[in-house]
């Protein structure tokens, strides 16, 4: 592990490769050929289903507004309808039930030009969304308008007599509405259950079915859950969806973590190997513990445990940087990228954004870490300590949070902006008040009486891309005649790669390294409330602590709204992990030798003339005066002063496995993202990148010639790839489950798979190799992670789940012997046998 704070621990479990998707990266990966997606509709809001429908618009005739008709699909929800035309130049409309004054049948005659099956909806308003698939501020239309639809297919009266009962409804009292629109859910769903025909293998025996719904940021979809003996399956009863069923193998699983949701006991967050994760919210605390005692049970779940203790002693010790255990605090703190209202929280550590240079060795440049944002400047703390003893009731220090959805919001408007739009009613903020300048937020958050919050994880995170409007979204233009476009960066950073390259720079150094215990002691810690949190000025609005909420015997439906809409908007607190004092961090190695942090020792790849990696590079730091002598090392001369030769950003999310040509003029790797990229390493010049299957990449082997390769894929697969032709030549199914390793030697290929089966089989190398011929099946007691071939290709090495190695004798097919280790991950080198 590197002892250096500067640099960056990519090893760690707890890295951002290791972890699940940030906002911004679900966002790209949930996009699909449709606008229409449940952050165009009200908090709470329900869809149910869609119709293909044509709208007629307003023209002086009648023979006109069918000669300008738009088809598309009707959306039916239980607040509004909506109308999504397939040619995306016409703006999406949407008419809220409470602004329409009629809905009716159109009265047919003879001479009229359309269908009988059309209706009229007589609206006071509506508002048009994403014209030319366009994310921009909603237009909102006030002023009467007469709205004509019909079906292309299905029974008008049917769809007329749903969309009559919900406009009803909206105008009910809420007590009476809640109960009205809760009747049409629990009717529509009753109706439905799980889809068996989706099961992957027939023969899965069935464990439980229950109601849940899909947490993704500001939005929930209900749906079936279907626990199986060997999948877990989430069946949306709507269409919003990609795919009509989501499915996680109970074998991939890594981590299933009990969640709040809405300060309520009720999530379960699963996560897998390979980075996916999906969110699950069930409507009691029984049904939740329900559903996690019976997956948890099962055969196939071999869960990765975590110990609070041992991850903070590792953290002590220097073995995971301070960026991971923040990382990993709020993992276990309930904080989540898929609940953007418990979004991970990251502090602010700078405090200078005016000098020229960042100077590391000045205390001064640093935020005091032992005390909360709200404490930072004593004039505005003294207000709130004002205010809070002049209240009746329960008294707190601030009315706002360090994180809420709005504060992360503000942060990612670039990169993120239609769930900005979605939270803020189809509006940006004001020019004035948008994320503008990191000076200027930062003297807000010093001064501001409204204004205490911490940062997030992206500040952190290298090429901080979230920093730049690379969207070209109209922001608006402030007061001063300035467009908001790209951040404004402090003097000391020349663009949104140095900036975040720099706060984590600082975040890793000495200075914060020693403090930083005192800010996880308000965060997650013994000062997070009660007396502790008083004494240290960290007492927030009572609503933001689970404790005071009360949900799951709230009855009263205004009193639940308004709670609801209050942990929404104003921030949660996260789970308190520490009741004591957290301990300091202990400081092995020697001080870094720096007085700032001088870009010009970084290797920049953005030199290399390669577009496609522009804007996507990571850097490490070093600093020779700090590596020990040989000496110190206890190694011999020989090795000197290892010299780092390059540290780029390759993929987009974790590599899973990277070799070296044997020329070592070449470097293959393969990755979660399902893609297979080939480097020179002189220049680090692509040579190739290359989309190989639809699901991750798990393994790869370079066979003698350096112009081919093999590669294992989670779709069972291994595939033949050659380098000179830019293509997959050849495939075969290799196993049962995922492939998890493969290794090729002298003609022979072995491969590995979560089937605890490894495969051997004949594999020449040339140009063109035919198909791999298996020549034998070794099976396993677990599953296979690992797996390596002696250079006489006499013997193979497996390493399994459970911790076992392998060794078998491939010329007389048998095993030579097993031994138990530690958990098997990285590969297996047979050196002497």
């Amino acid at each position: 592990t590197q002892k250096n704070n500067m640099a960056y621990h990519k090893n760690s479990p707890w890295s951002q490769a290791n972890l699940p998707h940030t906002l911004v990266t679900q966002r790209s990966s949930s996009i699909n050929s449709e606008r229409f997606s449940l952050l165009l509709l009200e908090f709470g809001e329900i869809y149910f289903e869609d119709f293909s429908a044509i709208y007629y618009p307003m023209a002086p005739s009648e023979a006109e507004s069918v000669e300008i008709k738009q088809r598309g699909r009707l959306k039916l929800c239980s607040q509004s309808i909506l109308f999504d035309p397939l040619d995306f130049t016409y703006p999406i409309i949407k008419v809220s039930f409470k602004d329409c004054k009629t809905i009716k049948l159109l009265k047919h005659e003879t001479s009229s030009k359309f269908p009988e099956n059309t209706f009229v909806m007589v609206a006071t308003q509506l508002t048009e969304m994403l014209e030319w698939n366009i994310i921009a501020p909603f237009k909102f239309v006030k002023e009467e308008r007469r709205l004509l639809f019909s079906l292309t297919y299905g029974s008008i009266d049917s769809v007329l007599s749903q969309i009559i009962t919900l406009e009803h409804a909206v105008r009910l009292p809420r007590a009476d509405q809640h109960a009205v629109i809760e009747n049409v859910v629990i009717t529509r769903q009753s109706q439905v259950s799980f889809n068996t025909s989706w099961l992957e293998n027939l023969y899965e025996e069935q464990v439980l079915e229950t109601y849940g719904e899909r947490v993704t940021p500001l939005v929930s979809n209900p749906g079936r859950i279907m626990l199986t003996s060997s999948r877990i399956y989430f069946q949306p009863f709507n269409n919003v969806e990609v795919d009509p069923v989501v499915k996680l193998e109970l074998a991939s699983l890594k981590h299933v973590m009990k969640r709040r949701y809405m300060l309520r006991h009720v999530g379960l967050e699963l996560f897998t190997k390979g980075g996916l994760n999906i969110f699950l919210v069930l409507s009691s605390t029984s049904k939740r513990n329900n559903l996690y005692t019976k997956l948890v049970a099962l055969p196939e779940v071999k869960l990765q445990q975590l110990d609070l203790e041992e991850i903070t002693q590792k953290w002590q010790n220097e073995e995971i940087s301070n960026y991971d255990y923040l990382t990993c605090l709020n993992f276990m703190a309930d904080r989540s990228y898929s609940d953007i209202m418990q979004y991970p929280v990251m502090p602010w550590i700078i405090s200078d954004y005016t000098s020229n240079t960042l100077d590391l060795q000045n205390p001064a440049t640093f935020r005091d870490l032992t005390k909360p944002i709200g404490a930072l400047n004593e004039e505005r703390l003294a207000f709130f300590k004002e205010r809070c003893s002049d209240m009746s009731g329960k008294k707190f220090l601030y009315g706002t949070h360090y994180s809420a959805p709005g504060y992360v919001l503000y942060y990612l408007v670039r990169t993120a902006p239609e769930y900005l739009l979605c939270l803020q009613n189809g509006k940006f903020d004001q020019p004035n008040r948008l994320f503008h300048s990191i000076a200027t937020t930062w003297d807000n958050v010093f001064t501001d009486h409204a204004d205490v919050k911490e940062l997030i994880p992206e500040f952190y995170e290298p090429p901080g891309d979230f920093l730049l409007n690379l969207m070209n979204l109209d922001l608006g233009i402030r007061t001063d005649g300035t467009r908001v476009n790209d951040i404004v960066f402090p003097p000391w950073a020349k663009d949104a790669n140095d900036f975040t390259e720099k706060c984590r720079a600082a975040l890793e150094c000495d200075y914060v390294s020693e403090r930083l215990n005192h800010w996880i002691d308000l965060i997650f810690g013994y000062k997070q409330q009660g007396v502790e949190a008083m004494k240290s000025n960290n007492l927030f609005h009572y609503l933001t602590y689970e404790s005071s909420s009360n949900m799951d015997h709230m009855i009263d439906p205004e009193m639940r709204a308004a709670i609801e809409l209050q942990i929404k908007e104003f921030g949660q607190t996260p789970k308190q992990l520490f009741r004591t004092p957290h301990p300091k961090r202990i400081l092995h190695h020697k001080s870094p030798k720096y007085q700032t942090v001088d870009t010009s020792n970084i290797v920049d790849s953005r030199d290399v003339n390669n577009d496609s990696l522009s804007g996507t590079t990571d850097w490490v730091m070093i600093n020779s005066e700090d590596v020990p002598s040989s000496d110190e090392r206890g190694t011999s001369n020989t090795y000197n002063v290892l010299k780092l030769k390059t540290f780029q950003k390759s993929h987009k999310e974790a590599l899973s496995s990277i070799r070296l040509s044997h020329d070592c003029k070449m470097v293959f790797s393969v990755s979660n993202d399902k893609t297979l990229k080939v480097h020179q390493v002189n220049d680090w010049q692509m040579l190739r990148s290359s989309s190989i299957s639809s699901l991750p990449l798990s393994s790869i082997s370079v066979l003698s010639d350096s112009k081919t390769v093999v590669v294992g894929s989670w779709d069972n697969y291994v595939y033949i790839y050659s380098v000179e032709f830019a293509a997959v030549v050849g495939s075969c199914y290799a196993h049962d489950s995922s492939v998890t390793c493969v290794c090729w030697r002298s003609g022979i290929m072995a491969t590995g798979s979560w089937d605890s089966t490894v495969k051997v089989w004949k594999l020449p190398s040339c140009n063109k190799p035919p198909s791999p011929e298996m020549i034998t099946e070794l099976d396993h007691d677990n599953e296979v992670t690992c797996l390596d071939i002696d250079s006489n290709v006499k013997f193979i090495a497996s390493g399994l789940a459970d911790g076992f190695v392998a060794v078998w004798n491939i010329e007389h097919q048998a095993k030579e012997f097993e031994l138990k280790g530690m958990w098997i991950f990285d590969a297996i080198l047979i050196l002497i046998l």
